[in-house]
C-alpha cells in the first residue's frame, strides 16, 4: 500500500517526549505518528521512495508544506524505537544526500 501524501493543514500536531527529547506528533485518521524525518522539497521524490520501502512493514504518512516534505512513522509500530534511534538513522541520512541515484534499467540493473 502507497502511503498517503497530507497537506501539513489537516493534521492535528503535538509535542511528546521520546528517546530523551521533545519531538514532534501527528494525530490522523485515528493514529498517532512520530516525525522520522524532513527533507527539503527538491528531496521529496527520494523521501516518498524511502517511505514506500517502509510502509511495506509499518505504517507512514508523507506530510507537505510549502517547501518540505516530512515522513512520519506510526507509533504503534514494533519499530518505531529501532528505526528512530540514532544508529538507525545513519543510513536514511545517506539515502537523502544530495548525490543523486545511480540510474536504473528496466531489468533493476544498474546503467
Amino acid at each position: 500500500m502507497l502511503p498517503p501524501v497530507v497537506n501539513e493543514g489537516d493534521f492535528f500536531p503535538f509535542k511528546f517526549w521520546f528517546n530523551s527529547s521533545i519531538q514532534d506528533g501527528m494525530y490522523y485518521r485515528s493514529e498517532l505518528y512520530y516525525r522520522l524525518h524532513t527533507v527539503d522539497a527538491r528531496l521529496r521524490a527520494r523521501l516518498y521512495h524511502y517511505a514506500c520501502k517502509l510502509s511495506r512493514q509499518n505504517a507512514v504518512v508523507v506530510t507537505t508544506s510549502d517547501n518540505v516534505y516530512s515522513l512520519w512513522l506510526n507509533l504503534r509500530s514494533s519499530s518505531v524505537t529501532d528505526i528512530s534511534s540514532d544508529s538507525r538513522l545513519l543510513p536514511l541520512m545517506d539515502f537523502f544526500s544530495e548525490q543523486p541515484c545511480p540510474p536504473h534499467s528496466q531489468n533493476g540493473s544498474t546503467v
